[in-house]
């Protein structure tokens, strides 16, 4: 075999190399590509998990005012009524670490400028007295009776109860597995729809929980809920 067949060969093996191997690079490139390009492909999802619970605490503020033109006797007066208050609510079974009360609000009302000097009385006193409690029911019945009791005593009274729960930490685990059950499921529902699988998780953003009355009427029952934002890549 002469040189210049030998170097034609040469020639020959070294295009055929740079040929698969521009072959294998642009294969690779592709492959690249695509996998490139499924990373953009994404759905992103909400769950939402909500439940219903009883309230664990109860809240009830017994407000009144009382006036007198005399600053000594109206602070008597605020000090009798506080000890009717109590004791009613003693005899409606509540207990003495159960009762909050700060001192009562006074003020004169001849430092109200709008206010004439032909007012009947000068001084003016605001009291409310807080029951905290975890038995619902006992405050409930002390509610729809305390207004008429007091009235006996000549003490016009307004009461208002608010419910609270403060279980939250106890549920929240199981309440934030089902919003991401929930999240999976609609994501599966959309791959399906969309002849696709559903892969990974990409991201995901947890709500805060909300904690309302279920209604103006049952606020001792209370609704919970909170929603997940999850994103997943799809394939």
């Amino acid at each position: 075999m002469t040189e210049n067949q030998v170097q034609s060969k040469k020639n020959i093996v070294l295009g055929v190399s740079i040929v698969l191997a521009a072959f294998v690079l642009g294969l690779m490139l592709i492959c690249t590509v695509r996998t490139l390009k499924s990373f953009d492909d994404t759905v992103t999802v909400r769950g939402l998990c909500e439940r219903e619970m009883p309230a664990d605490r109860v809240v009830l503020r017994i407000s009144y005012t009382a006036q007198d033109n005399s600053l000594v006797d109206l602070r008597s007066t605020v000090e009798r009524n506080d000890r009717i208050i109590v004791d009613l609510l003693k005899k409606g079974g509540i207990s003495d670490d159960e009762i909050k009360y700060t001192t009562a609000n006074f003020n004169d009302r001849y430092e109200d400028y709008y206010v004439s000097n032909e007012i009947k009385f000068r001084y003016n006193a605001h009291q409310t007295i807080n029951v905290f409690s975890s038995d619902l029911e006992k405050v409930r019945g002390l509610q729809n009776s305390i207004d008429g009791e007091l009235l006996k005593n000549d003490i016009i009274s307004s009461t208002y109860a608010s419910y609270e729960y403060n279980g939250l930490n106890d549920i929240k685990p199981s309440m934030i597995a089902e919003s991401l059950e929930k999240a999976r499921e609609s994501a599966e529902e959309f791959a399906k729809n969309s002849h696709s699988k559903i892969g990974k998780m990409r991201t995901a953003s947890q709500g805060y929980f909300e904690i309302n009355d279920l209604d103006e009427n049952t606020p001792q029952v209370k609704k919970i809920r909170v929603v997940t934002t999850v994103e997943y890549y799809l394939k």
